[in-house]
C-alpha cells in the first residue's frame, strides 16, 4: 500500500474525528461541563494537528524522493 494512499486515509479519519469533537466540544460547552469540553476540545485541537502534520509530512517525503505529489480529488 502506497504511502500516500495511508496518507489520505488518516486524514480523511481525522477530518471526522474533528467533526465529531467538535460537536461534542459546543454540546459541552453549551450544558456547562467545563471538564467534557475541554476533554472534547483538546481532542479536536489533537486531531487537526494530526491531520496537518500527515499530510504534511507525506508532501515533504515526495519532494525529497522525487515523487509525484499528494493530490487530493
Amino acid at each position: 500500500m502506497s504511502l500516500n494512499i495511508v496518507a489520505g486515509w488518516v486524514a480523511f479519519g481525522c477530518v471526522l474525528l474533528t467533526a465529531v469533537t467538535l460537536g461534542m466540544f459546543l454540546v459541552a460547552a453549551g450544558s456547562g461541563y467545563d471538564g467534557w469540553a475541554a476533554l472534547a476540545g483538546s481532542a479536536c485541537v489533537l486531531a487537526i494537528l494530526t491531520a496537518i502534520a500527515v499530510v504534511g509530512g507525506t508532501i515533504r517525503h515526495d519532494r525529497k524522493a522525487n515523487r509525484e505529489m499528494l493530490h487530493f480529488p
